[in-house]
């Protein structure tokens, strides 16, 4: 039957929802309501098609219509929808006009056709903040969706066969022949073989431009840091203000890359008269470049301190401690916009109020040797979990709530971390300068980079560069499940159960 009146009167009125009919009382130009209807739209194109009706009630199926004055273009509707999704999306449309209670109303109803020659894909996902300001997900990118009973579901195992073979049917009734077409072929010929895109691959090792020329070394008494700490304390009338070059103890000797001269406060602690060593030297004996990377490592500790990371020495990992008060959070651009980004993310349990955990920003970060002689500045960005911004969560609840929360963590999400790494420890300079004066460590904060040819067809970040236009929600992974009042991963069944 053609979507006409006759057509219009009886889906308004059939009383009932089902895999090819879902009803929707309202639609705004909200983008909420714009992805939850995208996504029935690709399940019931991959199902083989349905209608979707507005203005009818939901639960009792009353015909309440819309406003009188509502008018959207088919290819509007067309547009939306397949800004989101790989595919070709089909909709036919028509505005029912009726009285309801003696009031002008209309019945906006789009048909959706069964998609033809390949599956409707989301290609990005579908985030929104509802009316509460919490963050949902509509749909996620690279899912199959389909229509279970009156539901919008993915598709998985045997059900994805069977919208296959349908998807077989359906182009081959609609481009003739029996057999199976070209078009659906290379719908698994393309989950088989990578798309031939040309994109960057990004790396997390960031080259070190410049190293001090010397390493300074001298005999000491102090086998433990916190003892020449307090020695130089001590000798400056308790100044914590002191500049104290960072410094790496070992064999009896102490390390540094500045001057162990009168100026260096660390000459209070040695015994003879400085050694200097080359630092090209030490980097082309495998003997001294464990060293090397030691020292370099400290610096890198001690620069970290300096922006408030707590080290963590059992898991090599820094991040932002809480302790009650104002969130520490940090204002920065990482695209054309200003965010200001939590380090801590509080997990408070919306009915009972009470905080369940902390999410906190972190990394692991280190200097590394890899090749004849590069020297780089590796950056794991992590999130790291406490019971209360200090204690950290124990390893079987740290595995139950990462994993439900890592399933989200996507390269963008990587990246973007990443970037808030190199602007912690560059501030706003293009580079990162550690330790002072003569021993200063210079970093590019351009990682190490290469062109790649298998890339993701319309992928929204191909093509973006790295530093100027990387595109990501600053928080949009934290909230990567629906939390409900009641609920509270902490007081869930184990992770074994």
């Amino acid at each position: 039957m053609d979507l006409g009146p006759e057509l219009a009167r009886e889906l308004i009125n059939k009383g009932m929802e089902s895999a090819d009919l879902d009803y929707k009382e309202r639609f705004s130009d909200a983008v909420k309501d714009w992805m939850e209807i995208a996504k029935d739209v690709y399940g019931m194109a991959n199902n083989g098609g349905g209608y979707i009706v507005f203005g009818v009630q939901d639960g009792t199926f009353k015909p309440v219509g819309l406003d009188n004055s509502f008018h959207i273009d088919v290819q509007i509707w067309v547009d939306k929808f397949s800004k989101w999704a790989t595919g070709k999306i089909d909709l036919s449309y028509y505005e029912h006009g009726t009285k309801i209670n003696g009031v002008d109303r209309k019945f906006p109803i789009i048909y959706v056709h069964g998609s033809i020659g390949s599956l409707i894909v989301p290609k990005s996902e579908g985030c929104y903040t509802d009316e509460r300001n919490i963050a949902k997900t509509a749909f996620r990118q690279g899912v199959v969706y389909t229509r279970k009973n009156t539901a919008t579901v993915p598709a998985a195992g045997e059900e994805f066969w069977r919208l296959f073979w349908s998807l077989q049917k359906r182009t081959s009734e609609r481009v003739g022949g029996s057999g199976v077409p070209l078009y659906v072929l290379s719908v698994l010929s393309k989950r088989a073989t990578p798309d031939i895109v040309e994109e960057t691959l990004w790396s997390n090792l960031f080259p070190v431009k410049e190293l001090p020329d010397n390493v300074y070394s001298a005999i000491t008494d102090y086998r433990y840091a916190r003892d020449i700490y307090d020695k130089i304390f001590e000798e400056f009338k308790g100044r914590k203000d002191m500049p104290i070059p960072s410094f790496l103890l070992r064999d009896s000797r102490l390390y540094c890359f500045s001057p162990l001269d009168e100026v260096n406060p660390l000459s209070l602690c040695i015994k003879n008269k400085p050694v200097i060593h080359s630092t090209l030297q030490w980097l082309n004996t495998p003997t001294d470049n464990q060293k090397l990377i030691e020292l370099l490592n400290y610096n890198l500790k001690d620069l970290c301190a300096t922006k408030k990371f707590h080290y963590d020495p059992d898991r090599d990992r820094y991040y932002i401690r809480y302790f009650n008060g104002p969130v520490p959070e940090i204002t920065w651009k990482p695209y054309a916009a200003t965010s200001t980004r939590q380090l801590v993310n509080l997990k408070i349990n919306k009915n009972s109020g009470r905080l369940m955990y902390c999410e906190h920003f972190g990394g692991r970060l280190r200097f590394s040797i890899i090749g004849p002689r590069g020297v780089y500045l590796i950056i794991e960005p992590l999130r790291i979990l406490t019971r209360d911004g200090s204690q950290l969560l124990d390893k079987n609840l740290n595995v139950k709530i990462s994993t439900k929360n890592n399933v989200h963590y996507h390269n963008n999400n990587y990246l973007y971390d990443m970037k808030l790494w190199l602007h912690i420890l560059a501030g706003n300079k293009e580079e990162i300068h550690i330790g002072p004066g003569q021993g200063k460590i210079i970093v590019s904060i351009l990682p190490i980079n290469s062109r790649t040819n298998f890339g993701i067809l319309d992928d929204q970040h191909t093509g973006a560069d790295f530093l100027d236009s990387l595109k990501s929600e600053p928080l949009e992974y934290l909230v990567s499940y629906e939390e409900t009042e009641e609920y509270n991963p902490l007081e869930d069944s184990s992770l074994e159960d």
